[in-house]
């Protein structure tokens, strides 16, 4: 398997993945959704709330609020470990506090920057997202409990807000034999791939520009009968995009997915080996009565 970064930005990475299976990128892609842990409020206690939302609301919108988690995986332990910890246990727990009052002819929107965070590694990746709106003389005071956590457990643990994969498009085409209302049809459907057949003349054009391709697929089907081009989707090269929601680098989330892959894999064969073993064991108990 060969893997080659098309794009990588803060949030965003497209990654070329060739000579692969299709279920082992469908299974990398699911992993960035559901094994990959980041920090979120999990637990939260209410001191005084006299707002216009009632305390669930508010628990759910802190819980929501992306939390920054790079040095959170060094630092805390995983969720496995945190099972049976008591809440606010400095190694599985983060704490953040919310404390605000209006004055008697004060309105405001309280935001996530006004979170208050024992890490700082820890802290909200927004500082601009509405907690809740204050009319004059209220007060609201809370404090919560953030650990690390799986998105199988409950989406605010879920580090992505996309990760999907898509075929690789590969163009076979001869420009001299490419009819008119074909060009135009693929001008107007994907221009970069128009510019890129008039510069090559013939051959195949490898479309690993973010595009959608099925504007594409239409004009060489539909408008392109009789010219000499042909538009195939390669079943063992792949296109993976993944965008963080904020809490980890995009990289690290394909990383951390392909770990936690491989610590399933060989949980599983463990646990065949340890089947197998009991297996001969009672067959050999049985054959000597």
């Amino acid at each position: 398997m060969r893997v080659e970064v098309l794009e990588r930005s803060e949030q965003r990475v497209r990654l070329l993945i060739r000579d692969a299976p299709l279920p082992l990128v469908n299974a990398v892609r699911r992993a960035c959704y559901t094994d990959v842990p980041v920090m979120a409020v999990d637990y939260v206690e209410v001191f005084q709330n006299n707002t216009v939302l009632y305390d669930e609301i508010i628990a759910h919108r802190l819980a929501m609020i992306p939390l920054r988690s790079e040095e959170a995986l060094r630092k805390y332990k995983w969720p496995e470990e945190c099972s049976g910890a008591r809440l606010g246990d400095p190694d599985c727990y983060v704490v953040l506090e919310l404390e605000v009052e209006t004055g008697p002819r004060e309105q405001r929107v309280v935001y996530s920057g006004e979170l208050r965070s024992l890490d700082p590694d820890v802290r909200p990746v927004y500082d601009n997202i509405p907690i809740v709106v204050m009319a004059p003389g209220q007060r609201l005071h809370v404090r919560g409990y953030a650990r690390l956590g799986y998105g199988k457990e409950h989406a605010k643990w879920m580090p992505v807000t996309v990760a999907a994969h898509k075929y690789l498009p590969r163009l076979t085409f001869d420009a001299s034999r490419v009819s008119a209302e074909c060009m135009r049809c693929i001008e107007d459907a994907a221009p970069t791939v128009a510019e890129r057949m008039r510069k090559l003349g013939r051959g195949t054009i490898e479309i690993t520009d973010d595009i959608n391709t099925s504007g594409l697929y239409w004009c060489v089907t539909k408008r392109c009968s009789g010219s000499d081009v042909k538009l195939e989707y390669s079943d063992r090269e792949f296109i993976l995009t993944v965008e963080s929601a904020g809490q980890l680098k995009p990289e690290t989330i394909v990383l951390k997915a392909v770990e936690a892959i491989r610590r399933k894999a060989a949980q599983l064969l463990k646990e065949i080996e340890e089947l197998e073993a009991g297996g001969a064991t009672a067959g050999r108990e049985g054959g000597g009565s």
